[in-house]
């Protein structure tokens, strides 16, 4: 996937791609946050009130009913999503710990090659350094 970037300062445009990390996909998924919540459980009562509107539309209602929400239904989700926060910092905690063991895993593996390779070079008698 790349990411394509145009710039407009000079008379030519110049384009610059750029890489995106690939995303792992055994990775936990990260939380929802409340507001996420609460248009997921009212995206549908919105749908059917309003069987014309468009995608956009729908959002900008959700957006209205969730900033008049009192303070308990917007704790509601909120406590809903501290919860899912606090079971996927758990869960990348966790993630984060195996990701580091094969992390040092592959380093140790680079530098035996490494080392190999110097160890053939002077094996070899390519090592000038060594010669007075």
């Amino acid at each position: 996937m790349t990411k394509t970037i145009t710039s407009t300062n000079s008379a030519t445009t110049t384009k610059r791609t750029t890489k995106k990390k690939a995303k792992d996909p055994n990775a936990p998924k990260r939380f929802r946050t409340a507001y996420i919540l609460f248009s997921v459980e009212k995206r549908e009562e919105v749908k059917n009130d309003n069987p014309g509107l468009s995608g956009k539309e729908m959002l900008a209602e959700l957006g209205a009913q969730w900033k008049a929400a009192d303070a308990a239904t917007k704790q509601r989700f909120q406590k809903l999503s501290d919860a899912e926060k606090s079971e996927y910092e758990e869960k990348m905690a966790a993630y984060k710990g195996e990701q580091g063991d094969k992390e040092s895993a592959s380093k140790e593996n680079r530098k035996k090659k490494k080392s190999s390779k110097k160890d053939e070079i002077i094996d070899n008698g390519l090592d000038n350094s060594m010669e007075d």
